[in-house]
């Protein structure tokens, strides 16, 4: 039977806090612990932390990293550090990449079976993620994760896989003896309000409507075009992303990660050049239906399977859609999963979903995602 257990907290060295949430939760979980999530805000040291919970839990396969901000005990956004211990049944390994690998040299590390779980992260400022992108789509299994990062101006973030923390790269996690339910949402919507897409290269967008594109936005939403290179508009961009139509008719959300200094458009997958973008705009009541329309589709994935564990990635932008209204999405998920289950929140720059085999895997940008872990 798989069992979760999660403990939140707020201490001042990484290392203490981390066997404290640990000694927390071992002593209501009723298995032997197998894997663990292990997510902090910053100012924590996660290398410390790693080593530290190495002792107590021994061979215990952890993942996670450094995000912006994770949920306390009432779902609220807050600074602090998650641990959710897990086991029953369950096997796991983990590990780190230093460096893209070939495809074939890909597959020979994770060596996955068809009902595999693979858990993902990776730094939201890593130059082509689009190539990891496409090379996940090569794996035989369904596949959750995020982009990871801390502010921007204190440094790059912690990504954890296996029994190692360290920069850079991918951070995994493998599961066997689970199923995953995986569902999606947004809560953006196109504005109809238009533009073109003059000039870009790599990750940067330099150019919209043939204009700088701090110009552009001065004219759309309205604060003068060198304050959208500061604080705080410079990552309130987040909150106002760009929409490309896909074939299906659905839209592929883009939302940069800030505003440089020379007013383009930082973002984590390239942009057409020459092609239409729409500007989307979200709204709270909108992007709460949206957190439990991803728990529906999530629990539909189940097949009437009981969840042990409900792991909900939050873009950023959600951070600041909600800041008169911060635990809205924590209780009406709460509301709908019941008291029992563990609910662990931590806050990203895109997730990373793939249901299953011979799907393609998508980087979802101001989206939610609910990941449901229920036993085999």
């Amino acid at each position: 039977m798989l069992q979760a257990i999660s403990e939140y907290g707020v201490g001042s060295l990484g290392r203490e806090l981390s066997v404290q949430l640990a000694h927390r939760a071992l002593k209501n979980l009723q298995v032997e612990p197998v894997a663990a999530f292990l997510w902090a805000t910053a100012e924590y040291n996660l290398d410390e932390a790693v080593n530290a919970l190495q002792v107590l839990l021994g061979d215990v396969m952890v993942w996670g990293g450094t995000v912006r901000r994770v949920w306390d005990d009432e779902g609220r956004p807050a600074r602090g550090m998650v641990l959710t211990v897990m086991g029953g049944g369950v096997q796991a390994r983990g590990g780190r990449l230093e460096k893209l690998p070939s495809p074939a040299a890909f597959q020979d590390e994770l060596h996955l079976a068809p009902s595999a779980v693979i858990f993902w992260a990776m730094e939201a400022m890593q130059p082509r993620l689009h190539r990891w992108v496409r090379l996940l789509s090569e794996l035989p299994a369904g596949l959750v994760g995020g982009l990871l990062g801390g502010r921007f101006q204190v440094g790059r973030p912690t990504l954890i896989g296996g029994r190692t923390a360290g920069k850079g790269g991918a951070a995994f996690l493998v599961l066997e003896g689970v199923r995953l339910g995986l569902g999606w949402s947004s809560g953006w919507r196109s504005s109809g309000l238009w533009t073109e897409i003059s000039d870009s290269g790599g990750e940067w967008v330099r150019r919209l409507d043939d204009k700088p594109a701090a110009e552009t936005l001065a004219e759309v939403f309205g604060p003068p075009a060198r304050q959208w290179a500061y604080a705080p508009l410079r990552e309130f961009v987040r909150l106002y992303p760009l929409g490309l139509r896909r074939p299906d008719g659905a839209w592929d959300i883009r939302a940069p990660l800030h505003v440089e200094a020379d007013g383009s458009l930082r973002m984590t997958l390239p942009m057409p050049r020459g092609q239409r973008a729409y500007w989307m705009v979200g709204d709270i009541e909108s992007a709460a239906r949206a957190s439990e329309e991803a728990l529906a589709h999530a629990a539909q994935a189940l097949e009437g399977r009981s969840p042990a564990l409900a792991l909900v990635l939050v873009d950023w932008a959600w951070y600041y859609l909600f800041t008169a209204h911060e635990t809205m999405v924590a209780q009406r998920l709460r509301r709908l999963l019941g008291r029992d289950i563990p609910l662990v929140g931590a806050y990203t720059y895109g997730n990373l979903v793939m249901p299953g085999a011979a799907q393609e895997t998508r980087l979802l940008h101001n989206h939610i995602t609910v990941a449901l872990l229920a036993a085999e």
